[in-house]
């Protein structure tokens, strides 16, 4: 809201050379926004740009000739008469109070009142304000905002539950496209819209994630392949974040289920507890993945590190010693590798089960991580048999070779 100006997550500003006519397009806009089936009707509102009352005086020139006045004149005296004239400030204490000097209140209070402030002559003549100007109320603007040198009003507007906001800009810009290819939403010469919020954050972090999320899953390969010297060994690690990177998406699809966890445990019910509703593909939520995608590799490592080291240790050349050792090294790493899993997994049960401030944002990033983290056990059992079905391949293609 600080950095678009507007008090809502999502709304529409509109640009135009006067107030008048974009106060209009923001009214055109208004109703149409309520046509969107994803958004909230009322919530709808467009900036009431004109409208506010002024006490506007239109000084007579000609009448404040004869009396040999100037506008200069006038207006120091109305300044002074009705706005006030500072002329000192009293001190007491660590207080200061500004001492102002213009008319008592009960004289300037209506524009009845107003017609009979004096005006001072240079001939010494007291007349009356309403012979020298024109007293009238006009309609005015309730507030004048401009942006990139335009005026501006805003169009705010938010969504129904269930939905991402970037799905709703998108819908409300298609009912838009629509309305103008068939004449019944016109812009006037001048004028533009543009929607603004949340999304464009969104949109901003999704093209940046497009990069990251990449780069990240480049760093975690090359930092494995440093390890184990082996591209073959850390792609089989690295199928580990696959695994993982279901489970997350399996999590953010259950979390939308309205039956799940829908039972309560001493008194508490869970669904309660862990805040279950439905979660967009928020930055928060990629963020939670990119986490998940360092941690899952744990196991994999874990495995793939004394596999390497057993195998230069006995160097199995038969089919049936490859199974064996691979059998006794993924046993031996079985307990290691449930305890690192479940040290995570207990570790964001906290953060799933936070409601107070941040927990909007820590919640959809330890969804897909906790949710990662249940299926990446599997990676225990998969990286021993790719591990196994490597080295089978080897000892015979090294047989092959021999006859």
């Amino acid at each position: 809201m600080l950095a678009t100006g507007m008090r809502a997550p999502m709304g529409i500003k509109v640009f135009g050379p006067d107030l008048e006519t974009i106060e209009k397009v923001g009214y055109d806009i208004e109703a149409i926004l309520k046509e969107v089936p994803s958004v909230e009707a009322s919530a709808v509102f467009a900036d009431r740009v004109v409208g506010k009352p002024y006490l506007e005086l239109k000084i007579n020139r000609e009448a404040i000739a004869r009396y040999g006045l100037t506008i200069e004149d006038m207006q120091s005296v109305i300044g002074a008469a009705i706005g006030g004239m500072p002329l000192t400030t009293t001190v007491e204490g660590r207080e200061r109070f500004p001492v102002r000097v213009r008319y008592a209140r009960e004289y300037r209070d209506n524009p009845e009142d107003l017609k009979n402030v004096l005006i001072p002559t240079p001939s010494g003549a007291q007349i009356p304000l309403e012979e020298l100007a024109d007293i009238n109320y006009v309609r005015g603007p309730q507030v004048i905002k401009s942006e990139d040198t335009f005026l501006v009003s805003y169009v705010i507007f938010d969504k129904k539950e269930g939905y991402a906001e970037v799905d709703v800009v998108e819908d409300a810009q298609a009912l838009f496209a629509e309305k103008i290819e068939s004449g019944d939403f016109v812009l006037p010469g001048g004028v533009s819209y543009r929607f603004t919020g949340n999304y464009e954050n969104q949109v901003r972090a999704t093209k940046r994630l497009m990069l990251v999320v990449p780069i990240a899953l480049l760093i975690i390969f090359l930092i494995l392949y440093f390890q184990f010297k082996s591209v073959i060994t850390t792609s089989m690690i690295f199928s580990g974040l696959i695994v993982a990177f279901s489970g997350g998406f399996i999590m953010l699809w259950l979390y939308a289920q309205p039956g799940f966890l829908d039972f309560s445990v001493g008194g508490i019910n869970l669904r309660d507890l862990f805040q279950v509703h439905t979660v967009n593909l928020s930055v928060a939520v990629w963020v939670g993945f990119i986490a998940l995608f360092g941690v899952a590799t744990d196991d994999g490592v874990l495995m793939g590190t004394y596999l390497t080291q057993l195998f230069e240790k006995e160097k199995p050349d038969t089919k049936d010693k490859v199974r064996a050792t691979v059998l006794l090294a993924a046993s031996k790493r079985v307990r290691p590798a449930v305890l690192t899993t479940a040290t995570t997994i207990i570790a964001l049960i906290p953060v799933l089960t936070s409601q107070g401030k941040g927990s909007d944002i820590m919640g959809p990033m330890a969804i897909p991580l906790f949710g990662g983290m249940l299926i990446e056990v599997m990676t225990m059992f998969i990286m021993p048999v790719l591990y196994s079905m490597w080295q089978e391949g080897k000892v015979k293609r090294l047989k092959q070779v021999e006859l």
